[in-house]
């Protein structure tokens, strides 16, 4: 499914400009009837501008997924701002900032 979806957003999709965004993740349900696609960058902001992008335009992305993927049912996507990265940058700040004692 994630491989697909690459495939339409870089082939298929030209009014959307991706920067530095990628699909970081692709949870699909059970019955095949529902995908939430998870999208990340380096840059925050631009990331979340092309999830808003994604989101307006997912009908068009669900038919040109369907032309790629052999299945009953096409999913309904749910695009998603993927904040993992972010958070452990935080994170990781946080810990450079203030080092763990080791008081033993």
């Amino acid at each position: 499914m994630r491989d697909a979806l690459v495939e339409v957003l870089r082939f298929d999709l030209k009014d959307v400009t991706l920067g530095l965004a990628s699909i970081t993740e692709v949870e699909v349900s059970p019955d095949l009837h529902f995908a939430r696609v998870f999208v990340s960058g380096l840059n925050e902001e631009e990331a979340q501008r092309v999830v808003g992008a994604l989101q307006e335009r997912r009908g068009r992305i669900r038919s040109f997924l369907g032309k790629r993927i052999r299945l009953r049912y096409t999913p309904e996507l749910d695009f998603k701002y993927d904040d993992t990265a972010a958070r452990a940058g935080r994170i990781e700040a946080l810990l450079k900032e203030n080092p763990p004692t080791d008081e033993s």
